[in-house]
């Protein structure tokens, strides 16, 4: 049984047990202009920016680009078929 405490030691410990605690490194989080990382709550937003995403639109650009309206059906990842992936999880949402 974990005996919880106010403090900052013990916050920071359970940070570090959290199976999750490695996800954190996957986001850009702000800097403020004290050099301190924001603490980010904003629940109506779009939320933290996945490091990976500028990469991800790099490649949807390139596709577009090069294949043009065959982007569709060719490329990395085709754009006809995204119906199709986003359903289940649309209807759990709705």
């Amino acid at each position: 049984m974990i005996e919880y405490s106010a403090g900052r030691t013990f916050a920071e410990s359970m940070d570090e047990q959290d199976p999750l605690h490695g996800l954190r490194r996957e986001f850009s989080i702000p800097v403020q202009a004290n050099g301190l990382t924001q603490l980010y709550f904003a629940g109506n937003s779009l939320g933290l920016q996945p490091r990976r995403a500028a990469e991800y639109v790099r490649e949807e650009l390139e596709d577009w680009r090069r294949l043009g309206v065959e982007g569709h059906f060719h490329g990395n990842r085709p754009w006809m078929p995204y119906h199709e992936q986003l359903a289940a999880p649309a209807a759990r949402l709705v």
